[in-house]
């Protein structure tokens, strides 16, 4: 027996069968001590595990929601190829297309469908790879035949695109069946920009014939790469779609977006849109209409938010419409006599930045210019160039040779300085003759904008600031539709208050260059020194080269004065309260108010952290 246990194994922890006898070996005391302890450490796990729980416990972002927004306009082409001439088509382009590179508030235009871009020294070919795991809403592969056909398309006349002039000289090579190449016949250092379009699939495209593009059911029911796809739409007893559903793209490369549907309604005007906000049709609108922004903002439904976009606002001269703007005193008066600071808290209560040349605070060689606001230096510039003015009501001393021009005077307002009549027919055009005042300062001219409650309010507060220094005007406004037919087009206003919008990389060369006078140089301004300038940074690839070129041409247009450069204006968007983590610091164009949608979300789920 002794050797037997001797080696048998003591057991350190007692058996089942001992545990049922410690009642027989404690007392009554060290039993209840025993199970009070065992309480109060069951308590303690149990307190310690809830305290943890609660504080790393967070809620993350998850899947689904629905999102209903107001739309102004109709959806026509939802067709990268078409799509730049409606606010509702970028819209809705934006969200189902992408393209090979896209434009993002804090990097600028960066990688999208393209994984890799190489260019060469000489800034002449854009070479880019696409990525492995980009495929369109039908499942098949984006491929380099597909960027092939749909810059081919935008550059054939047959089909009619709007973006062609970006690419009249620009040729694509595949180089395999993911890489492409762009080769330019001059080199440019901004090409990128024009590498955001979004990419059609050819396999559903190649059979439909150009002429008959705009006519395809494709226009309206798109398939592309982007984060979202064509769900379906309604149409009214008219035929007018009344609403455009889009869904989740699970298979998107980028990170998949969160919120399960879009849902777009589309309204005749921003009034419309603010009213269905306002009934709760929609959950947001595209655009706060100016008279509806106050009322808007105290929605408790929506956060308005107003990211700044490259769109200035100016009042352009047309010395051809008026002798008088040729004169520089009467073009820097105006100019001076614009308070631009008031003018910007007048329209947008604070939200827009005064500008004083053609150069944003965000593009290169910008330079910051004084304030030119000066009423007494304005009246001075008048007086000097013979427009004296003696006092508000009374009468005016003007050039002579001008006087036939002003459409407030008539023959009984001129009363003339000398009996001698033999001197005053030959020397009229160089003597000064008095101009009574009529009920309204002797100077007049007409400021033209488009009939939208944002530049009729500008035009109104120029117009006050004006008459300060006795420069009368008048306000004409014509249908924004209308605008560019029957105002610029064929250059009928005398001074026009007009927005100018840029893109990514902001080329002046439009605006400003003399051969550009019957485009969208508006002032038909004519300066050699400033084309010259504006010729050099088109192929220019030093960056501090271009830089102090731009900062010439900002210091040109201020001298020369061929328009007023007021303020920066800011985009009103409101956009559902429910929705989380929407940041839009900048944007290019409203539509690039989704440039981060994939991170906005609406429902949430519980995580530790």
């Amino acid at each position: 027996m002794r050797q037997v246990l001797s080696v048998s194994k003591p057991k350190r922890w007692p058996s089942s069968r001992q545990w049922k006898q410690l009642h027989a070996v404690l007392t009554e005391t060290e039993l209840r001590t025993i199970k009070i302890a065992s309480a109060v450490i069951v308590v303690s796990i149990i307190g310690l595990a809830s305290s943890y729980v609660v504080t790393h416990r967070i809620e993350i972002p998850a899947i689904g929601g629905e999102y209903t927004e107001g739309l102004v306009g109709d959806p026509q082409f939802i067709n990268p190829l078409y799509a730049i001439a409606s606010d509702v088509d970028r819209d809705l382009t934006r969200l189902v297309f992408s393209g090979l590179m896209t434009w993002d508030p804090n990097e600028g235009i960066t990688l999208d469908l393209a994984e890799d871009l190489f260019v060469n020294e000489e800034q002449t070919i854009y070479t880019l790879r696409i990525r492995k795991d980009a495929t369109f809403h039908d499942g098949d592969p984006v491929h380099a035949r597909d960027v092939i056909f749909t810059y081919n398309t935008i550059q054939n006349p047959t089909y009619r695109s709007p973006l062609r002039p970006n690419y009249a000289d620009v040729s694509i090579v595949q180089e395999d069946d993911r890489t492409v190449s762009f080769i330019l016949e001059e080199p440019s250092a901004t090409f990128s920009q024009h590498l955001t379009v979004g990419i059609l699939p050819a396999s559903h495209w190649a059979n439909i014939l150009p002429q008959n593009a705009p006519l395809a059911a494709l226009n309206l029911q798109p398939i592309g790469s982007g984060p979202y796809r064509f769900a379906e739409f309604a149409k009214d007893k008219k035929g007018a779609i009344r609403s455009y559903m889009l869904e989740r793209n699970e298979d998107y490369y980028g990170e998949s977006p969160l919120i399960e549907f879009l849902n777009f309604k589309f309204y005749a005007d921003a009034l419309s849109a603010a009213d269905a906000l306002e009934n709760k049709h929609v959950e947001g609108i595209s655009i706060v209409d100016y008279k509806e922004l106050e009322n808007t903002q105290a929605n408790r439904n929506v956060t308005v938010v107003n990211p700044l976009m490259p769109r200035e606002v100016l009042l352009v001269f047309n010395e051809d419409t008026n002798p008088i703007l040729t004169d520089l005193a009467v073009r820097s008066a105006i100019n001076q006599a614009i308070d631009k600071v008031s003018l910007a808290n007048a329209v947008h209560n604070g939200a827009a930045k005064v500008i004083h040349g053609p150069l944003l605070s965000t593009m290169s060689g910008y330079t910051e210019l004084e304030d030119t606001f000066d009423l007494a230096l304005a009246n001075a510039s008048l007086d000097e160039a013979g427009y004296t003015r003696t006092s508000t009501n009374g009468p005016r001393i003007v050039k002579a040779s001008l006087v036939d021009d002003l459409e407030s005077t008539t023959e009984e307002d001129v009363v003339e300085e000398t009996a001698d009549e033999e001197d005053e027919e030959t020397d009229a055009s160089e003597e000064e003759v008095v101009v009574e005042e009529p009920a309204t300062p002797t100077l007049r001219f007409t400021i033209t904008t488009a009939a939208s409650p944002e530049l009729m309010r500008a035009a109104e507060v120029i117009q006050t600031n004006l008459l300060e220094i006795g420069i009368a005007t008048d306000i004409r406004t014509t249908p924004a539709e209308l605008l560019f037919t029957e105002v610029i087009e064929p250059r009928n206003f005398e001074m026009l208050l007009t927005p100018v919008l840029f893109g990514a990389e902001p080329n002046l060369y439009p605006f400003w260059h003399s051969s550009q006078t019957n485009g969208l140089n508006l002032a038909d301004y004519d300066n050699s020194e400033v084309d010259t300038l504006l010729e050099d940074i088109q192929t220019e690839l030093d960056e501090e080269v271009r830089a102090n070129a731009l900062a010439q041409i900002q210091e040109l247009l201020a001298k020369d004065v061929p328009a007023v450069f007021l303020y920066q204006a800011p985009y009103y968007y409101a956009v559902a309260e429910k929705i989380k983590n929407v940041d839009i610091p900048a944007i290019i164009d409203p539509a690039d108010r989704f440039a981060n949608i994939e991170s906005w979300y609406i429902k949430t789920k519980k995580a530790l952290r």
